[in-house]
Order: structure tokens, then sequence, then C-alpha cells
């Protein structure tokens, strides 16, 4: 756990507002001045016009702290090797047909699903060239659910909840699939494999595919995160 974070576990529980309300206005406000500048600051609206020129690019969305070099990392907060700080839940700073692929890790289960999950899915396809392929990742509640009805401790503890081991990290198993699907109320629920496929449908895909780790038809290869791997559910459309 980095020191932001630490100091962020230790100060939150002590505001005098509901922690869920706090992650939230944190999250909106920085939306809200990202947004701004990018309208309004001539260095940012610089940098959106010469980014919506690019064509061919592999694109990493939410990046965090795993943006590549050579791709077009985006994130609301300020990472390693980030393109442009940007709002991905509103429009994506790219041309339409202008992405070879985009990467999405452990970032759909954080958007509101009857409008910005669609809003966002909609950008992806948008931006997408013919041919060109989405990546998402997922927590995958089936795993979880299975590793919940196993006896004992031990089918979780190999899952894992991100980062934690969870027979050392909660009281009861019920209380680590609460973490890894409501995440302080940052996530909006759970996929499995069809809800996913439902959502993706909806979006426009047609052309899509449940693939495993760092396998699939992503161009240049899969980034998929190490650490997410025990837990996760990956799949492909092709616009």
């Amino acid at each position: 756990m980095t020191l932001k974070q630490r100091l962020g576990t230790w100060l939150i529980p002590r505001l005098p507002v509901n922690p869920w309300v706090f992650r939230i206005f944190r999250v909106e406000l920085n939306a809200m001045m990202v947004r701004s500048l990018s309208c309004i600051h001539p260095g940012w609206i610089a940098k959106r016009r010469a980014l919506a020129r690019r064509h061919g690019l592999l694109v990493n969305v939410a990046c965090g702290p795993s943006g590549h070099e050579g791709w077009v990392n985006l994130d609301l907060f300020d990472a390693p090797h980030l393109t442009m700080r940007t709002d991905c839940r509103a429009r994506l700073p790219l041309a339409d047909g202008s992405a070879r692929g985009i990467h999405v890790e452990h970032y759909l289960e954080h958007l509101e699903p009857t409008t910005e999950r669609q809003r966002f899915l909609s950008e992806c396809r948008r931006c997408l060239e013919m041919g060109g392929v989405l990546r998402i990742v997922v927590p995958d509640m089936v795993k979880y659910i299975e590793a919940y009805v196993a006896p004992g401790w031990e089918t979780l503890n190999k899952v894992g909840c991100g980062g934690d081991v969870p027979e050392q990290s909660f009281a009861t198993k019920i209380e680590a699939l609460n973490h890894v699907f409501v995440q302080g109320g940052e996530h909006y629920g759970g996929f499995d494999e069809e809800y996913l496929r439902h959502t993706l449908v909806q979006a426009g895909f047609t052309d899509i595919d449940r693939v495993d780790w760092r396998q699939g038809r992503f161009p240049g290869g899969a980034i998929d995160r190490d650490q997410h791997r025990p837990y996760s559910l990956y799949m492909e459309a092709v616009r």
C-alpha cells in the first residue's frame, strides 16, 4: 500500500461525512477539473487536438500505474507514462476509427450501468477501426461464488481479493465478496460471461469471444496485469 493509500485509510473514516460520499466527491471534483481544463487550457487543448489527429493507436483506458510506452495511456488521475488526463466516462479524446486496440482492465465495474457503462462502450466502438479489438477485463463473479460455496477458505485464498489474502483480511467469506463487488461504493456489482457479453451486445458489438489471460486477438499481444490474473474474466469484442 502506498503512502497516499495509507493516509486515505487513516483519514477517510475520521471525516465528518459518509466515506462513500467523500470518494464520489473526490472523483467528481477531479473529473470536473479535467473536463474544464481540456476545454479552456491552451496546453490541454493542443494536446487533445494532436491526439485526435493520430491513427493506428493502442489505447490503455484507466491505465493507473500500468501505463505502457508507445501506447495512448488515459486516466482521470496522474500516473506514470500517462498520455493525457481524461474523464473516460464522458468522451475519449480520439478520432473515429483511430484505434487498433483498446485495453480496459478493471474499469468497467466502476461505471454506473444505466448511463456511464453504455456511453463508454459506445465511445470505444466509435474509436476502434474496422477489425479493431476491444479487450475487457473485469472481476469474475463466478470464481468468487464457487470459492464462497467451497468448504473453508482454501479456494477463496487462491482466488484472492486484489492483493489481500481473504482469510487474513476478512472475518467471513461473504465480507470478502462484498469487498470485491462493492469496493467501498466504487464498484457497481460484478460480471459473469453472460452478463458481460450481453453488455457488449447492447453497445453494438457482435464478434465477441471469451479468452484467457494474455491470449486472444489483441494487436501486438495483450497487456493483462499479472496481479489480476487469478480472479479475472477476459473478453474481446471486434469492431
